[in-house]
């Protein structure tokens, strides 16, 4: 099975020397019987905020995917084009998550730990043998053999790295939107200067690991705990969103005398129009918040959606759906439930 040539990709001979160099452990591991080997990496383990990303995949025998590298030596461009390329011939693959709460709470050794054991468990096909860059995993019934500097030494584990490193990368773009004085679409969350200083200038958001920014003077110590609720029930839902794997294109887009609406998103061949609204328990006085979104605002928010999509040339041939999104808050303000309601 060969595939040298892909748009976006310029393959070198230096390239194709180094997939052959990282072939030769998986070669091996067939000779001995290892057919389906899953490589397994992750991404995000030294930023100061979002959670830390791993990936698992099986790549078919035989396959060239000339490119291949660690994640971190490639540029986007690369990285983007063997995205699709894997996520396409693979013969399985999986991406999981630890969230940056989770990461406070067991420190980002477990956390990393966990996110691999739960994409190699996530796999649709079960492999024979697996790779891993640097860890150790237990409680499988096939082997695990950890291979420091693996993503760059075995292409499995490569594959792997790129799966997990975009799939982080996207997100932290998408959150970019929710919290745009961060620039998490240009540092992805890591510690760069600008960051810092926006954390010292603004306080943490809720994607932040608190555990991370100790060093960190200005309003660190101020955490999120006075967010308003409105912009609460936004995030939550937004996170929500992303996890389901939904582009955000707009917050809080807004026609001056019109309306705005909270979220439009895409996720395959659908628009979404979103409108959040969140209750605690008690606050009843204009009833539940399931029927909290009246005739006249959804008018509004048809008309922002209409002049918002005049501008928009490549979304016209999506289909779209206007969603409602009531929050189920508990008297402490955390987030009970989210629903997804059309309109």
């Amino acid at each position: 099975m060969t595939n040298k040539k892909r748009p976006g990709i310029r393959i070198t001979q230096r390239d194709i020397d180094r997939f052959e160099a990282m072939s030769v452990l998986e070669k091996d591991l067939c000779s001995q019987g290892y057919i389906a080997i899953a490589g397994v990496d992750e991404a995000g383990r030294g930023p100061l905020a979002g959670p830390v990303v791993a990936a698992a995949c099986i790549l078919p025998p035989g396959i060239t995917l000339y490119g291949l590298n660690d994640s971190k030596k490639m540029t986007e461009k690369r990285r983007e084009a063997l995205f699709e390329d894997i996520k396409e011939k693979a013969l399985a693959w999986s991406v999981a998550m630890v969230s940056n709460q989770e990461i406070d709470r067991v420190n980002i050794l477990n956390a990393t730990r966990e996110a691999m054991r739960r994409a190699l468990a996530d796999l649709p096909h079960k492999p024979d043998i697996a790779l891993i860059d640097a860890m150790t995993l237990e409680g499988f019934d096939y082997p695990i053999l950890a291979e420091v500097k693996g993503d760059a030494r075995h292409n499995v584990i490569a594959a792997a790295s790129v799966l997990a490193k975009v799939t982080r990368d996207h997100m932290m773009v998408n959150w970019d939107k929710v919290y745009p004085v961060y620039g998490f679409a240009s540092h992805k969350g890591y510690g760069t200067t600008a960051h810092i200083e926006s954390i010292k200038e603004s306080g943490p958001c809720q994607l932040h690991r608190m555990s991370f920014l100790s060093r960190i003077a200005g309003k660190a110590e101020a955490a999120y705990k006075t967010v308003e609720r409105g912009v609460h029930v936004e995030q939550m839902v937004a996170q929500d969103l992303i996890a389901k794997g939904h582009t955000i294109l707009e917050h809080r887009f807004a026609i001056q005398g019109i309306g705005e609406i909270d979220f439009i998103t895409s996720h395959g061949d659908r628009l979404f129009v979103i409108e959040c609204k969140g209750r605690s328990p008690g606050n009843d006085t204009y009833g539940d918040v399931e029927h909290a979104l009246g005739e006249n605002q959804i008018s509004r928010i048809r008309k922002v959606a209409s002049a918002w999509l005049q501008g928009q040339e490549t979304q016209s041939d999506k289909i779209i759906e206007f969603v409602y999104a009531p929050v189920e808050l508990d008297h402490g303000g955390h987030i009970c439930s989210i629903k997804y309601l059309p309109f």
